[in-house]
This record gives structure tokens, sequence and C-alpha cells, in this order.
């Protein structure tokens, strides 16, 4: 299962963040994340591939009305 920890992010617009942190098991990412709280959240991959060759972090894109500040933190992982 993906897991990601939110320890960087910025706004790019009103309906996209972008944040990134430390993950494992990076190949299994998918676009549908969820917190520990249970709410999901779309994502994807800029560009369609990480931009960073060290399998242990990742940068994100999550679509939604979100601040970076309310993710600071939280880890995210595959959503079932």
């Amino acid at each position: 299962m993906f897991e990601m920890t939110v320890t960087h992010g910025i706004k790019i617009h009103d309906n996209l963040i972008s944040v990134a942190g430390p993950c494992s098991n990076r190949h299994e990412f998918n676009s549908r994340l969820a917190d520990d709280d249970g709410n999901i959240y779309e994502a994807h991959i800029p560009l369609g591939k990480t931009l960073v060759f060290d399998d242990s972090k990742i940068m994100i894109g999550i679509f939604g009305q979100y601040s970076v500040e309310s993710l600071q933190g939280k880890t995210l992982k595959t959503a079932d």
C-alpha cells in the first residue's frame, strides 16, 4: 500500500495544491488517497511521472479547495 507523510506544500491555484514528503511503496500510488480521518483526496503525479529519482520521496498534486496547512504532517495512503 502506498503511504506518504506531507512535509512540504504549496497552493498552485484555487483548486490545486502540491504536496511532498517521504513515502513508501511509491510504485503502488493511485489517484485516490485517504488520511487517518477517512477524508478522500483525488491526487496525481505532475507530468505523469515523479521528477525525483529517489523512491523514498514523492511530490503529488491534490485536486480540491484544500489549504496546505491542513495537510501538513498528515499521513496519506491508498484509499480502499
